[in-house]
């Protein structure tokens, strides 16, 4: 009886090394679903991270599209603007000179010089004829 319950010691604390030893299996394999746990869950932080960055670069993308459209828009519009003032300005300068030619001629006509007179009344004639088409067209616009 003795050896029957030295034989269930043995087996006993067999036993119970082998259960220590699937307890400390199972606490590894606990240890390491924690890990893999932590890092899904780091994994996911930085996923969420990123889409923020991401999301930032679109909005910060779409502002700069849309005010580069607004500053080409305004440099076109302010070129525009540049070119219709200096042709005015132009078209406004070569009438004065105009103007100015056609009374120095006035101050030659009916000097008794007819060939002069007749020059002075064509060229005359010339400008009021085309002041008239730019009046016409003026008004069809």
């Amino acid at each position: 009886m003795l050896l029957n319950n030295i034989d269930e010691a043995k087996l006993f604390k067999k036993e119970k090394n082998d259960w220590i030893k699937l307890y400390h299996k199972t606490l590894q394999g606990i240890e390491t679903i924690i890990d893999v746990q932590r890092q899904v869950k780091n994994i996911i932080k930085m996923a969420e991270e990123t889409n923020t960055t991401i999301t930032e670069i679109e909005r910060n993308i779409l502002k700069a599209s849309v005010n580069n459209w607004i500053m080409n828009a305004t440099n076109i519009l302010s070129i525009s603007e540049d070119l219709w003032t200096l042709i005015q300005s132009d078209i406004e300068n070569q009438v004065y000179q105009i103007q100015q030619i056609l009374d120095e001629l006035n101050e030659y006509k009916e000097r008794g010089n007819k060939y002069v007179d007749n020059n002075i009344e064509k060229i005359q004639e010339l400008y009021r004829d085309e002041e008239i088409k730019k009046e016409l067209k003026g008004k069809e616009i």
